[in-house]
């Protein structure tokens, strides 16, 4: 499989894509799932933030895993085990049991996904890993478009556990591919060794880097303005603006084109050498505006679909735009550590993703009437600190480095 090769960015950007196979084809069947068990509305959220959970806590194992045996064997361990935990997810007797099919499913999901980085960070560098990363980021954020409108369609034939099966297909044609056709990327010389005293010393050099840090923390809260209203939307305008399951995914495929639009943006400028600092500052702040144009629209009590959709579009493009510089530029300054670096960003990603979600399942669950200003306002609030970040700890930091240069 070569790395220039369509084949290469397609399978990639599978592994990938099985968050958005977890998450967003299982958002139809929530409202059927909170029936079927006879929860209460707006808890069915916590088969997203258990899956989210079970994600944030196994980057941090699957990385120095990956460093040390390679990338392949712990993609095909994950991988089989992410397809068990759909499958006893399809036959969970229990609510109970389908969250903690759930939270396996997410640790499982939460190491495959981490490799994608690491490998094109083993066999790509510079503006030609930026533009590969924005390409299978592109084909990923096809799948919020696609999941939703899948789910629907397969729920037609069946219960919502039907969902959960074709989740397990799709992790054995994955794996089916990986065991065919697709070679080690990290060479012998390049492993790292797993002595526990080793594994912290190089968590230790990631997490005392800044750039690290700050652009890991930026993507972070990236993905928790962007999750608040995902994880919220079948709440929103299913269960409160009476939306169809229908209507609900060709609403959401709108909104998701946000994201799909802004990752093939970022390829392009990419492609084009376009300056980092720009991009960034422009989605950075597009993703505050639109936010906040939405938290003022609910607070205004205009509650309508229109209000959710166009701001809801506008803070996903701003994301897709900047999600493919960001998570490079966070391991830039530590190559050797791709895979340990990918694991750490990915659970910092999910621990925020999972508590912003659990945060607005609790309170919607209680306070229903308020769940478009909750998530709105917490859309704000994560979309603000990123860019206070990026303002303060990055650019900042450049202009002194900047200054210091001419005199």
């Amino acid at each position: 499989m070569q790395t220039q090769s369509t084949r290469f960015t397609v399978f990639l950007a599978s592994i990938g894509a099985l968050t958005s196979i977890s998450i967003d084809m299982s958002l139809p069947a929530v409202p059927a799932i909170e029936h079927a068990f006879g929860v209460a509305a707006g808890r069915g959220g916590l088969t997203v933030s258990l899956f989210l959970a079970g994600y944030g806590l196994t980057p941090l194992a699957g990385g120095p895993l990956a460093d040390r045996f390679g990338r392949r064997p712990v993609l095909l361990i994950s991988l089989i085990l992410f397809g068990a935990s759909a499958l006893a997810c399809s036959i969970s007797p229990s609510y109970t049991m389908l969250l903690v099919c759930r939270l396996l499913q997410g640790c499982a999901s939460g190491v495959a996904t981490t490799l994608p980085l690491a490998i094109v960070r083993d066999l790509l560098q510079g503006s030609l890993a930026r533009q590969r990363i924005s390409e299978v980021t592109t084909i990923n954020n096809m799948m919020p478009i696609v999941a939703p409108i899948i789910g629907s369609s397969l729920m037609t034939l069946g219960s919502w556990r039907i969902v959960f099966e074709a989740q397990a297909v799709f992790a054995a044609a994955i794996v089916i591919t990986l065991l065919i056709d697709f070679q080690e990327s990290l060479p012998l010389a390049l492993r790292q060794r797993l002595h526990l005293a080793h594994v912290l010393k190089n968590y230790g050099q990631l997490m005392t880097n800044r750039t690290f840090v700050v652009y890991s923390l930026m993507y972070a809260l990236n993905f928790a303005c962007m999750f608040s209203f995902v994880s919220s939307s079948p709440l929103i305008l299913m269960q409160r603006l009476g939306v169809t399951r229908f209507a609900y995914a060709g609403i959401f495929t709108v909104i998701a084109m946000g994201t799909l639009l802004g990752s093939f943006t970022s390829g392009i400028l990419s492609r084009r050498q376009h300056p980092l600092g720009g991009m960034v500052i422009f989605g950075q702040v597009l993703m505050v505006v639109a936010s906040s144009g939405a938290a003022a629209l609910q607070l205004a009590r205009i509650h309508q679909p229109i209000a959710i959709v166009i701001p809801a579009f506008l803070t996903l493009f701003g994301f897709g735009l900047t999600g493919p510089a960001i998570t490079l530029e966070a391991l830039e300054p530590l190559p050797a550590l791709a895979g340990s670096g990918s694991g750490a960003q990915r659970s910092i990603l999910m621990i925020f993703g999972s508590g912003t979600s659990g945060f607005l399942a609790a309170y919607c669950s209680r306070n229903l009437v308020h769940a478009e200003a909750a998530t709105t306002l917490t859309m704000v609030a994560t979309g603000l600190v990123s860019l206070i970040l990026y303002v303060v700890f990055i650019r900042r930091g450049q202009s002194n480095k900047a200054d210091a240069m001419v005199f």
